[in-house]
């Protein structure tokens, strides 16, 4: 079972956690709008993957949540939620280089499910996605 930690405010989590479930080899552990607490979780849980929303709340700087999750070991894999606003996250800037990370229209259901599905396998065959 892939793991993951959702970082979205409460509402986006109750749909994403509802589309997330469909498929029984993923299940979310935990969620909160916090790049603070969600880091401090990710410790913790070691999460498979760490799903970024856009609707996460703004007490920490992005870059930090997304270097820190890519520093656990293993490392998270990431997808990036975007909007049309969002698509480059510019407050993430270069560090979108240093690690593997996936984008997910916000929009667009299927892409989150196919990031997931290519992240459970590189999961599966012990390559940390990195």
């Amino acid at each position: 079972m892939i793991t993951v930690l959702l970082v979205a405010t409460d509402e986006e989590a109750v749909v994403l956690r509802e589309h997330i479930h469909r498929n029984p080899h993923f299940r979310v552990i935990s969620h909160t709008p916090s790049p603070r607490l969600a880091l401090a979780q990710a410790h913790v849980l070691l999460p498979d993957v760490a799903v970024l929303d856009p609707s996460m709340n703004g007490d920490s700087d992005p870059a930090v949540l997304f270097t820190g999750l890519r520093a656990l070991a293993p490392p998270s894999g990431v997808i990036l939620r975007t909007t049309p606003a969002t698509a480059d996250f510019p407050e993430l800037g270069d560090v979108l280089e240093e690690g593997a990370v996936h984008r997910a229209p916000r929009d667009d259901e299927n892409s989150l499910m196919e990031a997931l599905i290519t992240i459970g396998r590189r999961r599966e065959s012990c390559d940390p996605d990195r």
